[in-house]
């Protein structure tokens, strides 16, 4: 038998064993359902850090890019003719994206931290008030009732005397300051963790751990961002070696609109949610609302989400400011449904632009799924993922319809109940 007889014989010989693999793949995965999410466990945890600095370096490529371009800019063409002077250029910016992101994180660390300290040790120290608020309305709440009155009021007065002595004589006196803090904890609980070591060496390793995995996402991330031109041809050269041109192209391009995708809404999300803090800040300061960076702080973070982020952030700091004085509650309730105004129909769409492609069914549907399967995590990324998702459908059912002769614009198919040919 000559060699191009062998070929198709080959071909399904090959076929047939990776049918038959992967069928065997899928009963062990059904099958063995706990061992394989236990394997998949730990190799996400060994491959934690590879993922953050993948997140990392995502984050950082726009400042990369934008820094490597001034420092091109600032070199003559002769120089850039050597190779070696490009890759020093680019480590450069690969060093001042770092640097950049470093100095950001210390600035806002440096200016949020201090200011929610102090608003957290108000706040404890508002607590009695707070309580005797709480029961001037449970007591005029329940004072048609004189049974239920009797029953409740002296559980709410034991427990509010008790805790009312914790916060006076144990903690209180240990927030005044951080040196009083770090006092307490070698004096009072160092000396009492004999019993409970197992827990705090799991809780040291813990941090350890996380410590070394965010020193491994840094380095990951500089390699990634040093390399990314060649790592991003040699997944094109597996690409083009493993299909069709005319595949291998449209894969190219749906991973780059699944880039602008993301990348536009993490970075400009990122971006609104500072500039939403900043201005919480400011105007909670400007009308005298009570703990300002705290409230500033949660807005910023809860804007982060889209749709439902300014409900989940408005109620706790509502909460709070109500405690203090219900009527400057209805001020910020007021102010926070301005801001949010402000945020979706002017900041938003000025920095987001169409960043996602989605309607406000599909944002809420995406948040609702992700948010479930994922929680916090699903809840910010679940909305560009599934914008992805809807785009690469979106190409592939126009892609089918063209072929076929058809129109790709919905317009056309509205109200249509006949045959299409």
């Amino acid at each position: 038998m000559k060699r191009d007889d062998r070929h198709p014989y080959l071909a399904m010989g090959v076929t047939a064993f990776f049918v038959v693999a992967a069928s065997l793949c899928l009963f062990f995965a059904l099958f063995h359902f706990r061992e394989v999410a236990r394997f998949l466990q730990t190799l996400g945890a060994i491959l934690r850090p590879i993922f953050m600095g993948a997140v990392l370096a995502f984050l950082l490529l726009p400042v990369h890019r934008n820094i490597f371009k001034l420092l091109l800019s600032m070199t003559s063409d002769k120089r850039k003719e050597d190779p070696r002077n490009i890759a020093f250029l680019n480590f450069v910016a690969v060093l001042f994206s770092l640097l950049l992101a470093f100095l950001l994180i210390y600035l806002l660390l440096a200016m949020v931290l201090p200011q929610v300290y102090d608003s957290v040790v108000g706040l404890v120290q508002a607590i009695s008030k707070y309580i005797e608020v709480v029961q001037g309305w449970l007591q005029t709440f329940l004072e048609d009732d004189p049974d239920i009155q009797a029953a409740v009021m002296p559980i709410f007065d034991s427990s509010t005397a008790s805790l009312e002595q914790w916060l006076d004589s144990s903690l209180l006196p240990k927030l005044e300051s951080f040196s009083t803090i770090f006092e307490w904890m070698r004096r009072d609980i160092l000396p009492n963790l004999t019993g409970v070591m197992a827990g705090v060496s799991g809780m040291v390793i813990g941090l350890l751990v996380l410590v070394k995995d965010l020193l491994i996402a840094v380095i990951v991330s500089a390699y990634l961002l040093i390399r990314k031109d060649i790592l991003a041809a040699q997944s094109k050269k597996i690409l083009y070696s493993a299909f069709r041109t005319d595949i291998a192209d449209l894969i190219v391009g749906e991973v780059r609109n699944a880039y602008r995708i993301m990348s536009g809404f993490i970075n400009g999300k990122l971006l609104d949610s500072l500039i939403i803090g900043i201005i919480c800040f400011v105007c909670c300061n400007i009308f005298r609302f009570p703990y300002a960076a705290l409230i500033a702080t949660i807005i910023g973070v809860t804007n982060i989400i889209p749709f439902f982020g300014p409900c989940i952030g408005a109620l706790p700091c509502g909460l709070l400011i109500f405690l203090v004085s219900p009527i400057q509650c209805l001020y910020f309730a007021a102010f926070i449904l301005a801001l949010q105004q402000f945020d979706g129909n002017i900041l938003g769409p000025k920095i987001l632009g169409d960043s996602t492609g989605l309607a406000s069914f599909w944002v809420l549907f995406a948040i609702i799924l992700f948010g479930g399967l994922f929680g916090f995590a699903g809840m910010v990324l679940g909305v560009p993922v599934f914008a992805m998702i809807y785009s690469m459908i979106s190409r592939v059912v126009a892609h089918g319809l063209r072929r076929r002769g058809l129109s790709d614009a919905t317009k056309d198919y509205m109200g249509k109940t006949g045959p299409m040919a």
